[in-house]
């Protein structure tokens, strides 16, 4: 059968996935100023990309927080960059926001967030916190980062990502933020009390709201909810606590008496779906993480 146009467009978005990126100024070595920048960094026997935006007024002094945004599994970070906004966000917030790209194969980069998810990742127990660390790292040589102040986010795999670095390692992340995932590792304890904020569509058929299977994955997923309150019993919050915000048709439900008083949200979406919460119009996903991210130190 002849390729039809629409046809050849999806070969083209996935043979070149990263075509959003070329925005992005090659490495030119040193300290690195404002603007957009591809980062090639080697970790674990792998060479992965890294897409960095510096903040338009950016200085030396005094030194900015860090974003990480993980992207989904078969996304790119130049799709989660898309999605997320945080760029712009960054802007006129001032902050630096890394893109790390994650393994697999062409069309199906992904994370080891956990055993539910996703793909070569996952099946090959790839060391993304220890990763995610040697990104952290390795811009701290490069930029004037607060060393306090560095935060992850993340979309779907991404966001399970997030959350496995909230357990793994809260010794040097100060917050995180999710769309679309529950925590997948929910048996490992943070060492660290650290504030959490998860955004979940109802009407979510990939991640589904209330809990389930992703086809091909072996191991089940919690729901929403259930990992809502599996981070406040691992942040030591008193249950029963929680207050409920409305934004329109949705929800945001905080449990604020944690240890080291972080605060654990999980906000409903109504009617959202898994690839559109960043558009939903009740919630603004992007810029309540920062809003809540950003007052969070380490």
């Amino acid at each position: 059968m002849p390729l039809r146009p629409w046809m050849v467009c999806l070969l083209l978005i996935s043979v070149f996935p990263l075509a959003g990126c070329d925005e992005y100024t090659a490495d030119p070595g040193g300290p690195l100023g404002p603007g957009n920048w591809k980062l090639k960094l080697s970790y674990g026997g792998k060479t992965r990309a890294v897409y960095l935006h510096v903040p338009t007024d950016y200085r030396a002094e005094p030194p900015l927080p860090l974003l990480l945004s993980f992207h989904g599994y078969r996304d790119t970070p130049a799709g989660q960059a898309e999605k997320d906004g945080f760029p712009s966000l960054a802007d006129s917030e001032r902050f630096l926001v890394a893109y790390p790209e994650g393994t697999g194969t062409p069309g199906l980069l992904g994370w080891n967030a956990g055993p539910a998810c996703c793909g070569l990742a996952e099946n090959n127990a790839m060391n993304d916190v220890g990763f995610a660390r040697h990104v952290v790292a390795h811009l701290t040589t490069r930029c004037s980062i607060d060393g306090r102040r560095i935060y992850a986010h993340g979309h779907a795999n991404g966001g399970g990502m997030a959350h496995r670095l909230g357990r793994e390692a809260s010794d040097l992340f100060a917050a995180i933020s999710v769309s679309s995932m529950p925590v997948l590792v929910p048996d490992i304890t943070p060492h660290y009390p650290i504030p959490v904020i998860h955004f979940h569509g109802t009407q979510d058929t990939t991640i589904a709201y209330g809990g389930g299977t992703i086809p091909l994955e072996g191991a089940p997923y919690i729901g929403a909810e259930e990992s809502f309150t599996d981070w406040i019993i691992k942040n030591g919050c008193t249950e029963g606590t929680a207050e409920t915000r409305y934004h329109g048709a949705s929800w945001c439900t905080t449990t604020s008496t944690c240890d080291d008083g972080v605060t654990v949200t999980l906000c409903t979406l109504k009617n959202g779906t898994h690839n559109t919460l960043y558009d939903h119009g009740d919630i603004h996903v992007s810029r309540m993480s920062w809003n809540v991210m950003k007052n969070c130190t380490r």
